[in-house]
């Protein structure tokens, strides 16, 4: 008579329990967890540096722009559309643009038939900035040939001081400052004053180089 034997597992084989098996898994899980909280917070920490950093290049690019035009204006005025002469610069608080000036030094790498003098206007509204340039000096049309390019967004404020010259010393930068600016001689320097929805309040002048067109 064959006697029924029980087998029996070796104990370096035996299986999982259920309750090892569920903690094993809460685990992974509860590991999974942090690494993708960690992940997703590098991502979004990479997201703002990057977003911040586009901000900055957009602020230093007006900046960069804003300047080459003041530093290259030259004593050249207009006649407008209307047959009118417009100050070679002008521009300020009461002004109808905030900034208008003829500039020098305008490059021309299509060697496109113009001379190397440009008309600059800048308008500020909606809390953004914009440039605008014509292809020629004297227009007899607002709209003919107009180039416009918004220049930066986000700004709260933007206003500009232009610097008198004075004329009782040979100090260039030792005039009045006055807000606003529609005479035929050309101011000294511009400060420009920008308040920046990220950036808070943003102040450069910069100096006006007097030499012939």
């Amino acid at each position: 008579m064959n006697t029924l034997r029980q087998k029996t597992v070796p104990s370096g084989q035996q299986g999982f329990t259920l309750i090892e098996v569920v903690l094993a898994i809460a685990i992974t899980a509860f590991v999974a967890a942090l690494g993708y909280s960690a992940i997703s917070t590098a991502i979004n920490t990479a997201e703002q540096h990057e977003q911040k950093a586009q901000e900055l290049s957009d602020v230093q690019l007006a900046l960069s722009v804003l300047e080459r035009d003041i530093r290259n204006a030259v004593a050249r005025p207009i006649i407008d559309e209307y047959g009118h002469e417009q100050a070679a610069l002008s521009g300020g608080e009461l002004a109808e643009y905030a900034l208008q000036l003829t500039r020098r030094g305008w490059a021309n790498p299509s060697e496109v038939r113009r001379g190397e003098l440009q008309r600059v206007r800048y308008e500020y509204s909606d809390n953004t900035l914009w440039r605008e340039h014509w292809l020629v000096l004297d227009r007899v049309d607002e709209d003919s040939s107009k180039q416009r390019v918004k220049l930066i967004s986000g700004v709260e404020l933007f206003e500009l001081r232009f610097l008198k010259p004075d004329a009782t010393t040979n100090n260039e930068l030792g005039g009045e400052w006055q807000p606003n600016w529609d005479e035929q001689a050309m101011p000294a320097a511009v400060e420009i004053n920008f308040e920046l929805t990220r950036f808070g309040l943003v102040r450069r002048v910069f100096e006006i180089l007097n030499t012939p067109q």
